[in-house]
């Protein structure tokens, strides 16, 4: 990325208040996704990386994202969120507050596997046909003023959701935004081709090794 236009940066700083009362984990630790890339070493501890790059997050670092971009969106109060539960069970824990944000914004539309709730004109479920899509982890806000976005994957094979890991990164960039949320109107129309692109020029690179997951997970 060449420069961060003005939108990025307010969208940025506005984040960063969402995202204080979130974060909870006092140390940070750096994980390699590739053997060609180094650590990172850090002076200060850190929770949460900068935005535009690639990291592995953990389930806490994930909520606390999740919530900052939709807190993020609620005080915006228009404009369109994207959310994506990977099963609709785990939506049901955050309906309420799904609820409160489609009251406020244009429009709310929830992603993920399985018998979506009962339908209410306030939040559009679509349900997700393609198996790779519920890899994905994705909050997603775009309005005239403030993007924002989490996109991440799941890079390991557990279904217990607090040991889950993810790579991905989030971004307030408004062509990356953007470009991502036409992708998902594509999907929603049933174009199972668009999978393939999807997953060939946005899919997170993924950790070339597993082993290190342990130290990610424990608690800091």
């Amino acid at each position: 990325m060449i420069c961060r236009t003005s939108e990025e940066k307010h969208s940025d700083r506005r984040f960063q208040c969402c995202l204080k009362p979130y974060l909870k984990v006092k140390k940070h630790r750096a994980m390699r996704t590739s053997k060609k890339c180094r650590t990172a070493k850090c002076s200060q501890a850190k929770s949460i990386p900068s935005a535009d790059i690639n990291h592995l997050f953990n389930h806490e670092a994930m909520l606390a994202v999740s919530h900052a971009i939709e807190d993020l969106a609620h005080e915006t109060a228009k404009g369109e969120l994207i959310s994506t539960f990977q099963h609709f069970d785990n939506f049901l824990h955050q309906e309420e507050r799904y609820r409160e944000l489609a009251r406020r914004l244009d429009a709310v539309r929830v992603w993920a596997e399985g018998e979506p709730p009962t339908q209410k004109d306030d939040i559009d479920f679509v349900p997700i046909f393609h198996p790779e899509l519920t890899r994905y982890w994705v909050v997603l806000f775009d309005s005239p003023e403030i993007h924002a976005i989490l996109f991440c994957k799941q890079a390991n094979q557990t279904d217990h959701f607090q040991r889950k890991v993810f790579s991905g990164y989030y971004s307030f960039n408004p062509f990356v935004v953007r470009s991502l949320r036409r992708r998902f109107e594509l999907l929603s129309c049933g174009m199972s081709g668009v999978v393939n692109h999807f997953e060939r020029y946005f899919s997170p690179q993924m950790p070339d090794s597993l082993n290190d997951f342990d130290t990610l997970l424990a608690t800091a």
